[in-house]
């Protein structure tokens, strides 16, 4: 499988800020004008963030992005404006905006919030799952297991996001997942570094299943002690990844 966008190049170092290389969003990218345009550019933003296709370091260019979505700056400022509280983007007064290197301090909070937000998400999941959210849960494994089978990383991902999110919907706290994707930014854009590990693909996929024949019983601690397994592993993929990337970290 090919390696994920981040290298040891100018784009990852510590350079100096105007030496900074950017580059602006995936060229399919538009806006639905029948949606919020606020909430399309913050999404856009942090999935090139997150995808690794705009990698610590690089430039954001305001007025490029206002170009290629046809927009007004406002909704790109304040899209800027989020992403820098969530520590995704550093702005630089007199040199520019660019994406932030990933915090360490941040990660490790993010780690201990979403893992303290999560068992206690499936803890009432695994009382309230229905066969029909159980059954979600494992056609996400199927589409998570395709994705691998075709080396699509960011699919992959996107569906590990959906099977969590599932499990934080089933809970019955909807704003459980929001609160959770707040915390995680840092983590999401280490997790797509881990999946050319080897046997990383199938590890996530053999963890998931144990989490939803878990909650299929709706048994809230076997559900709850693996998905710490799962978490925890996680962690310890992504530690390693930290050492082959030092280049990224703040």
């Amino acid at each position: 499988m090919p390696r994920p966008a981040v290298k040891k190049t100018a784009t990852t170092k510590r350079a100096a800020p105007g030496a900074a290389p950017h580059a602006a969003l995936p060229a399919d990218a538009k806006i639905e004008r029948g949606r919020p345009i606020p909430d399309q550019v913050y999404a856009l933003l942090r999935r090139t963030i997150v995808t690794l296709r705009l990698p610590p370091g690089a430039a954001i260019v305001e007025k490029d992005i206002t170009r290629q979505l046809g927009i007004s700056r406002t909704p790109v400022r304040d899209a800027v404006r989020l992403l820098a509280e969530e520590g995704l983007v550093a702005i630089k007064p007199q040199s520019g905006t660019f994406v932030a290197l990933i915090n360490q301090a941040q990660l490790e909070e993010g780690r201990l919030i979403r893992k303290a937000l999560e068992i206690e998400g499936i803890r009432l999941a695994a009382t309230r799952a229905t066969q029909e959210s159980v059954d979600s849960l494992y056609n996400l494994i199927d589409l998570q297991e395709r994705a691998a089978g075709r080396g699509d990383h960011v699919a992959f991902i996107d569906y590990d996001d959906r099977f969590h999110r599932q499990i934080s919907e089933m809970s019955g706290h909807l704003r459980l997942w929001k609160v959770i994707n707040s915390v995680k930014a840092q983590l999401d854009r280490l997790r797509l570094m881990t999946i050319p590990l080897p046997g990383q693909n199938r590890r996530v996929i053999g963890q998931h299943q144990a989490i939803a024949d878990a909650l299929q019983k709706h048994n809230a601690e076997r559900a709850v002690r693996a998905l710490e397994h799962h978490l925890d592993d996680a962690y310890a993929q992504l530690a390693t990844v930290m050492q082959q990337h030092r280049e990224a970290f703040a």
